[in-house]
């Protein structure tokens, strides 16, 4: 099921148990957004995949208990993310930075392959609490 609209209401943030917001330059993009969801639907538990993809029109995708969002206006994020269980992102500084402004103190950080900085950060972070995956362990 695909339907393409901008969204007159908001999604319903609050009961996510996982949340993966989806960061990268490609390939790992792509590749991330399809190892997280091929997670999601192993663990059926109800989980939001958010694109990070600003437009006009905003594309919603449902799969079993997955939903994958282009893109969620500000407010909606801080609300999606502060009520999720576990949220799975890259370790980019710009997206810890989000997280420490908004109290959450610990997730699922991905570094992107290749990006000294973001593995640096995700060991710095890994020991105030965070959890580190690397992409390929994701299956």
């Amino acid at each position: 099921m695909c339907a393409n609209y901008k969204l007159e209401r908001k999604m319903n943030s609050h009961n996510y148990k996982n949340v993966a917001i989806i960061s990268g330059v490609e390939p790992h993009r792509t590749i991330l957004q399809e190892k997280l969801l091929g997670l999601f639907l192993s663990k059926n538990e109800k989980s939001l995949i958010i694109e990070g993809k600003p437009a006009q029109m905003t594309n919603i995708q449902n799969f079993n208990n997955v939903t994958i969002v282009s893109h969620l206006e500000d407010e909606e994020l801080s609300q999606t993310l502060k009520n999720a269980e576990t949220i799975y992102c890259r370790s980019g500084y710009s997206t810890l930075m989000d997280l420490y402004a908004l109290g959450i103190k610990s997730a699922i950080l991905i570094p992107t392959p290749g990006q000294t900085e973001q593995e640096y950060l995700a060991e710095h972070f890994e020991k105030k609490g965070f959890f580190v995956m690397k992409q390929e362990e994701i299956n």
